[in-house]
């Protein structure tokens, strides 16, 4: 469908938050003109980055490492049978500008690690977290804390949820509160299971505290923390500090953690693997190098090629990265990983 007068359009299709008088037309352009950052495209993010959407938000950078599985589908609620091993983000973005065609979406199929998060979160005005691991979200409240933006926090397991939003100094950083956590000693989706609508109803909260701080819209959960229990719908709201010797609020920027190589993603049995040096790849030219090596090409798009090799299935996206599914160990991972590499004589 072609829409021959946008500002029509975006008039009728705002029409009923306009009216409201805690927004109004002010609050609707402040969200026009607002960028997001989404970072992960899984349960929470795709239900936050949907209602961000529909709000009217001008701008959304959609960050995720992963492509689209079967065991997504029950709570990820942009994608269907039809979107499987497509990256997450490329499938997002479709469903979106297709759900609201004033929005600009920038999909970014990337590893976020600490020598790109500063320049994946940079020139936006709130960060709004879909992760599912503490590593990756101590890298982005460090950045946020550097770079000045909003982190509107969320997480989602079981039955149970928590919700706050991060703004030093004006409040603590997400490290003041939740310090020095391993993934290792945390339940995961696998581990302990998700009902879709837990992720659905925290996503759709981030949504409202992100709105709220770009609009200017009621009082964000600035210095409080939210933890949900939905098997009897109790909600608590506490306080929260800053920590006078929390490093993220010293400076410490996210360079100083850890830089990854590879990332397991969870219960996929499935490697991330980032090359040693950026690559741009040309995917069509590969396609025709891979199908001349006979191997069994699953998928092809401008982001990714997904395919078969010897026994492993490959996501190789155009910067480089690797998606390495079916390995028990790391060794195996990155023999694969250089494997492919030689083959395609990408090394």
């Amino acid at each position: 469908m072609k829409i021959a007068d946008m500002k029509a359009f975006a008039n009728e299709f705002y029409n009923r938050q306009v009216i409201m008088r805690e927004l109004g037309e002010e609050g609707q352009r402040k969200l026009q003109e607002a960028k997001v950052a989404v970072v992960g495209a899984g349960g929470l993010g795709t239900v936050s980055s949907l209602y961000l959407a529909l709000a009217g938000v001008g701008y959304l950078r959609l960050i995720d490492q992963d492509t689209v599985e079967v065991p997504n589908l029950h709570r990820q609620i942009l994608y269907t049978v039809d979107d499987l091993q497509y990256p997450k983000v490329e499938a997002a973005a479709e469903r979106l500008t297709k759900i609201n065609p004033l929005l600009k979406v920038d999909p970014v199929s990337e590893n976020v690690n600490a020598g790109n998060v500063e320049k994946l979160l940079t020139g936006v005005d709130c960060v709004v977290d879909g992760l599912d691991n503490m590593f990756t979200r101590y890298l982005v409240n460090r950045a946020c804390v550097k770079l000045g933006v909003p982190y509107v926090f969320g997480a989602a397991i079981g039955l149970e949820g928590n919700l706050s939003v991060f703004s030093p100094p004006e409040t603590p950083c997400f490290e003041c509160v939740m310090p020095n956590l391993s993934d290792a000693d945390l339940q995961t989706c696998n581990t302990r299971g998700v009902l879709g609508a837990t992720p659905g109803i925290i996503g759709s909260m981030q949504a409202m505290e992100a709105i709220k701080l770009l609009a200017g819209v009621g009082s964000p959960l600035k210095g409080k923390f939210m933890v949900c229990d939905f098997s009897d719908m109790s909600f608590a709201t506490v306080d929260v500090s800053r920590n006078p010797d929390c490093p993220a609020c010293h400076g410490e920027i996210a360079a100083s953690l850890p830089k990854e190589k590879l990332v397991w993603l969870c219960g996929l049995n499935t490697a991330n693997i980032n090359p040693e040096k950026p690559m741009k790849l040309d995917l069509n030219e590969l396609y025709e190098t891979v199908q001349k090596h006979k191997l069994n090409v699953i998928i092809k798009s401008h982001m990714v090629l997904v395919f078969d090799f010897k026994g492993f299935q490959v996501s190789l996206f155009n910067g480089g990265r690797m998606l390495i599914r079916n390995v028990a160990n790391e060794k195996t991972a990155l023999r694969a990983y250089r494997e492919v590499l030689q083959v395609l004589k990408l090394g």
